[in-house]
């Protein structure tokens, strides 16, 4: 088409040049193709424009997306985020190309040098491995615990510090975590403290709930036990030197490190480093859109599961700020389930009190009754002797107003004038019965 388009600019320049057709002819090529050819190149509709503009809105999404995210994700997180944030629906592959195009790399986990460096517990002392590396049987019912090492600075064994997560592997979500430059109990017990304290009413929804770890000393410990069994959970843990029965926790923390730790090796202080942790995990739990959790953030996926209801910006058309809210929904529907569960236990105690008393003789049922009854007659004779203390009170107050009543006759025409003011009734002791008649209106 080049070549074509050349010998016809040639002809056009001689005095006595071919034709466009005839150029075209010589050459192979079809007029509408060559036309079609020259529209592209020329950009007459200004299609290539556009394009490159909507290329360029693109990329500067991608820097927005990498911005808030701290990192530089892979081609399928950039596109959830753009779906999610942006409303932008991109292919993968474009995605792919793009990252080319601005030469992106996506962060990628590395291998952990620290693995198998942990103390373990006698292997017969440990408990036994209740979960099996089932980790997806439903929202809430197995929780996984591990503890990893970061560090922040310019020293690396002066300035290390643990992190410990509680982790729900069916909706990814770290539920509770805790950072201390030293491991031992307290470590645990914090993350530990702070997932009852967020998520504890769920977890006690939940029939026996296992707690999953390692065979680390501080998850074999009696403080860490105690704590699991006053709360009614069951303790399981990992075959010894086995990561892969703890896998999801390992991957987060591989996660972690490859998007976050030469982030926090940045911070000056303990503090600092606390707070970017923070702000990660929180990220990872309400902005951290996954494929594997239907495209929504963990703690998004988890009252999606738990209510039915997918969330959207809108639902048929109607704006979900003019609706209730997913969490309203759970609440009206857990004091439903909760009356729903007291008039059942209730109608329980019925009927085990009907089963009991058939068993009893016939003269134990007539006693019950006659308690019955006696307690009705009590109640209906103390209202009747309050209800004549009433009736004496009143008809007394009746007899001061009838009084009251005859007075007035008697008085003159600016006596009466006075006592169209309150003061005027207030002052006359023959109208003291008002002050008796207080709580009748």
């Amino acid at each position: 088409m080049y070549a074509a388009d050349l010998m016809v600019r040639a002809q056009k320049a001689l005095a006595c040049g071919m034709s466009i057709s005839d150029c075209l002819a010589v050459m192979g090529v079809s007029k509408s193709g060559y036309y079609a050819w020259r529209a592209r190149k020329e950009d007459r509709d200004g299609k290539a424009a556009r394009k490159l503009e909507e290329l360029r809105g693109l990329m500067d999404l991608f820097l927005a997306i990498i911005k808030k995210l701290s990192y530089v994700p892979g081609k399928r997180t950039f596109r959830l985020h753009l779906l999610n944030d942006y409303g932008k629906n991109v292919s993968t592959k474009r995605c792919r190309a793009i990252m080319e195009m601005m030469r992106l790399t996506a962060a990628r986990p590395k291998k952990d040098p620290y693995k198998h460096q942990a103390v373990h517990d006698h292997p017969c002392a440990a408990p036994e491995n209740r979960v099996m590396q089932e980790f997806y049987v439903g929202p809430r019912k197995i929780v996984l615990t591990d503890i990893t090492y970061l560090y922040y600075g310019q020293g690396y064994k002066e300035k290390t510090v643990y992190l410990c997560v509680f982790r729900d592997p069916f909706t990814c979500e770290i539920l509770g975590h805790a950072l201390s430059r030293r491991m031992d109990v307290s470590l645990v017990q914090e993350a530990y403290d702070r997932m009852m304290e967020a998520h504890g009413s769920e977890l006690k929804e939940v029939k026996d709930v296992m707690i999953h770890s390692d065979q680390g000393s501080v998850y074999l410990s009696t403080t860490f036990k105690r704590l699991l069994s006053d709360d009614g959970f069951l303790q399981s843990v990992s075959a010894r030197g086995n990561s892969q029965d703890n896998a999801p926790v390992e991957s987060f923390f591989s996660r972690l490190k490859t998007e976050a730790l030469d982030k926090i090796v940045m911070c000056r202080d303990f503090g600092t480093a606390k707070e970017m942790v923070d702000n990660y995990i929180y990220s990872y739990n309400n902005e951290r859109y996954q494929y594997t959790l239907g495209g929504l953030a963990p703690a998004d996926f988890y009252r999606y599961v738990i209510s039915g209801i997918y969330p959207q910006k809108e639902y048929l058309g109607v704006s979900a700020d003019r609706l209730l809210s997913i969490e309203d929904i759970l609440n009206i529907r857990k004091k439903v389930n909760e009356e729903r569960a007291r008039k059942m236990r209730e109608a329980a105690a019925r009927n085990r009190e009907r089963r009991d008393l058939l068993r009893k003789g016939a003269d134990e049922i007539i006693e019950r009754d006659i308690r019955i009854l006696d307690k009705q007659i009590r109640e209906w004779n103390d209202a009747e002797e309050r209800a004549e203390m009433q009736i004496k009170f009143l008809e007394k107050v009746k007899e001061k107003a009838v009084r009251a009543y005859e007075y007035v006759k008697t008085l003159t025409e600016d006596a009466l004038r006075l006592l169209k003011e309150p003061a005027g009734w207030q002052k006359d002791p023959h109208f003291q019965y008002i002050y008796e008649m207080r709580g009748l209106f």
